[in-house]
């Protein structure tokens, strides 16, 4: 018998190979995914295994799941899924137009939000469903930017992004450096980065805004998007806007959160795009449900077209079209996961005031972004990987690393609270509290492979 890879008549399999592109795709979208995938093998439990690992480095609300998943077990659920023959059909590859219609309410009620009384509203014509938003990226970026081309992007960003335009577009990320990057981009900090791109041949096609932030979850200013956008548009750029924490906000003491559908009152044009998905502020990643909301005739078309590859169930948009014409259960939802989401912010804040780590003022989104940097072996990025890998197995715990997010400088990671329920949450804290304990006391000439942060009993 010949086994795959053996040799017969002189030939072997072990040359075939990918292709190129094949070869892109090799490389995980998030580079910590295989950390990531460790924790969930071996999770950490209150009862069941507290010496589990600890995945803090996903951005994912499970403080809402049970919330949502009673929801979705009422029998209204089945019904609106598979009772609809139209469901069963092809369709709109751009999403059944009922569904869009609903999500267009929607978006009207809880982004643009207008005036009581007024006419205003967002039109179903315009919203394109896609698998979750890196699909919708993804296709975007194939639609809007020749391979080569760049994207300017505020740093620190979401490690993902890059995937999200590279493995298939093969467009190039492009961060732009920020000297207060809490407030958002300046136009002469654009400008520069859009400058030092040209000077390596980097055309750039497109600028990515997120807001609010990830990793920061801070909130952009309405005039820091609109003059975004502005030179955005005297450059003829295309301006891409992700507001996927946009109904995550669990502080509105200082600042308010007003998304880019009404500072620009629905109006569009062709070159602005609005980005919004139920992952994270419904807690859904896993229904892989992405809305894209343009007024470009063409990029609807292409991405209708480019949709027959990964367009999402009929069965599942029925349901989601159900789920957010529910305007109580939505509020209801919403504003319990406001709720717990400051909970849980308070709790972690006030252990990184105890250890003395220095973190950014989040307004929204579901982590924090925290300073690390007094911990390293030495303030590098290789300090910073070394410091991960120390927390990983000594703590077994994952962060997201600064590097993974373009941010500068050495030493800061992300926190995503909200992957866990608060008892992790205060296990993951006594850990992360016994190893800066020990680097303050000890140094790194005291640290050892064998340490075991995660036996807590054991201090």
């Amino acid at each position: 018998m010949t086994t795959l890879g053996s040799e017969k008549n002189g030939t072997s399999t072990d040359d075939i190979t990918l292709s190129s592109r094949g070869m892109r795709a090799l490389v995980p979208s998030l580079p910590y995914f295989t950390s990531y995938f460790k924790a969930l093998v071996d999770p950490c439990d209150v009862e069941k295994n507290p010496e589990g690992r600890i995945a803090l480095c996903m951005a994912e609300n499970k403080l809402v799941q049970d919330e949502l998943s009673t929801r979705l077990q009422q029998t209204s659920v089945a019904s609106t899924a598979f009772s609809g023959l139209d469901n069963y059909c092809y369709n709109s590859m751009n999403g059944m137009f009922h569904v869009r219609e609903a999500i267009a309410g929607f978006l009207t009620r809880k982004f643009l939000q207008p005036a009581l009384g007024s006419d205003d509203a967002l039109q179903a014509d315009n919203v394109v469903l896609g698998s979750g938003a890196a699909g919708l990226l993804n296709w975007m970026f194939f639609s809007l930017c020749e391979e080569g081309e760049g994207c300017l992007i505020p740093a620190p960003y979401y490690a993902a992004f890059e995937s999200d335009m590279g493995i298939v577009a093969q467009c190039v990320p492009v961060p732009v450096q920020l000297s207060n990057p809490s407030d958002g981009p300046t136009t002469d900090e654009l400008e520069l980065a859009f400058s030092q791109a040209a000077e390596k041949n980097i055309k750039i096609k497109t600028l990515l805004l997120t807001n609010p932030t990830n990793p920061m979850g801070t909130i952009y200013s309405p005039e820091i998007i609109a003059n975004a956008i502005e030179w955005a548009r005297s450059r003829k750029l295309h301006t891409i806007v992700d507001e996927i924490y946009g109904l995550s906000v669990h502080d509105q003491t200082s600042a308010e959160f007003e998304s880019v559908t009404k500072t620009l009152n629905n109006q569009f044009g062709n070159d602005v795009h609005f980005l919004w998905a139920l992952s994270k502020d419904l807690g859904s990643s896993g229904f892989r449900f992405g809305i894209l909301y343009t007024q470009n005739e063409k990029l609807k078309a292409a991405i209708g077209n480019l949709n027959s590859f990964s367009c999402i169930s009929h069965p599942i948009q029925a349901v989601v079209a159900e789920i957010l014409s529910d305007e109580e259960f939505i509020d209801g939802f919403l504003e319990k996961s406001s709720n717990l989401l400051r909970s849980s912010y308070s709790i972690i804040t006030e252990a990184l005031e105890n250890m003395k780590i220095p973190f950014v003022p989040a307004k929204a989104g579901i982590f924090v972004y925290c300073d690390f940097s007094s911990l390293l072996p030495v303030q590098s990025f290789e300090g910073e990987a070394r410091f991960a890998a120390l927390v990983e197995e000594g703590a077994r715990i994952v962060m997201t690393p600064g590097k993974s997010q373009r941010d500068s400088k050495p030493g800061m990671f992300r926190i995503c609270y909200a992957w866990v329920n608060q008892e992790v949450l205060q296990i993951a804290i006594k850990r992360l509290t016994l190893l800066s304990t020990d680097i303050r006391k000890s140094g790194w000439e005291g640290i050892y492979d064998s340490k075991t942060y995660y036996k807590i009993d054991a201090y």
